[in-house]
């Protein structure tokens, strides 16, 4: 051991850490609880008051939105009663709408039969007449007819024709002619029959979209202003016809 340390172990040292506890444990122990304690009160106090606020502040929401409610049940109320003063109204409305609505879809598939065959009559001649006429056509709501097979232009309607003549036919001057119709798609003969009368022809004409009358469309000038014409057609055929979309009928001419 050095001097240095020598002194110091003889130097008298004031407030140094007593080295002996007279309190007893117990004492301290008390302290500690007492401390935990007062810590579990305040953790349990601010628990409750959260609780208490959280309780608190969804009955006030409760009641807010309670009157939320009710307000609205009123003006709902108010609503229905002024509903019911216009119920005619509301129900011509609707009428009004549905009636739209079928003339919009009947538009898709409407074809004015007389004026859509007229000019396929015309090329006929004088000494023809047409024995038997059916029409099948698109129908609303039902699957479109589509091509009916190579080499065919798309369709709204088939047309099949059974044409009687004194003489041998000619098909191909028809055809020529019908070639120049804007309601053309395509045509075939499906058989020429040798009959007393003369010479039995039966043609199958398809019709394209320019056949369509448009008449029920939103550019039309005047809703419901032109109606189907009725009657019997012109140029020497002596035809009769009466069809309707989506159904096969067949005529036969005086």
């Amino acid at each position: 051991m050095s001097k240095r340390d020598k002194a110091d172990a003889r130097a008298l040292v004031y407030g140094g850490v007593p080295r002996a506890r007279l309190m007893p444990p117990e004492v301290a122990m008390r302290r500690k609880e007492s401390a935990r304690r007062r810590s579990l009160i305040a953790l349990t106090a601010l628990v409750a008051a959260v609780t208490v606020a959280g309780v608190v502040a969804s009955f006030l929401n409760a009641a807010a939105a309670e009157q939320r409610l009710a307000a609205e049940r009123l003006l709902t109320e108010q609503l229905l009663a002024q509903q019911l003063e216009f119920t005619e109204v509301t129900q011509v409305r609707s009428d009004l709408q549905i009636i739209a609505d079928l003339r919009t879809q009947l538009g898709t598939v409407d074809v004015l039969w007389l004026d859509a065959l007229a000019p396929y009559f015309r090329p006929l001649g004088s000494g023809a007449l047409v024995d038997g006429l059916t029409v099948i056509s698109d129908a609303p709501a039902q699957p479109a007819l589509g091509i009916s097979g190579p080499l065919r232009q798309a369709r709204v309607a088939t047309i099949s024709m059974t044409i009687v003549t004194p003489e041998e036919p000619t098909p191909w001057l028809w055809f020529r002619a019908w070639e120049q119709l804007p309601t053309f798609a395509d045509a075939s003969i499906d058989r020429i029959t040798l009959i007393d009368a003369g010479y039995e022809t039966v043609v199958m004409i398809n019709l394209n979209a320019e056949a369509l009358s448009g008449r029920f469309s939103p550019d039309a000038a005047t809703d419901g202003e032109s109606e189907e014409s009725t009657g019997g057609t012109d140029a020497g055929t002596g035809t009769g016809t009466g069809t309707e979309t989506g159904t096969e009928t067949e005529e036969g001419d005086q």
